[in-house]
């Protein structure tokens, strides 16, 4: 999966590559700390008031 959720198979035959290979030879730096990325905003989403800022707001 790419970092927006969407199939890599996918985005390779939306951009017309001939395989997923292709798309990560060309995309090399979007797939880079991928996990690490998807782990931050999974958490960040777990932290109660983290998508309200007037929340965060107070708390500082």
């Amino acid at each position: 999966m790419l970092y927006a959720g969407v199939p890599e198979n996918d985005v390779a035959d939306w951009m017309g590559h001939s395989s997923t290979d292709v798309l990560r030879e060309h995309y090399h730096y979007i797939f880079e700390g991928a996990e690490q990325r998807g782990r931050a905003a999974i958490a960040t989403m777990l932290t109660p008031g983290a998508d309200d800022p007037t929340e965060a707001s107070e708390v500082a």
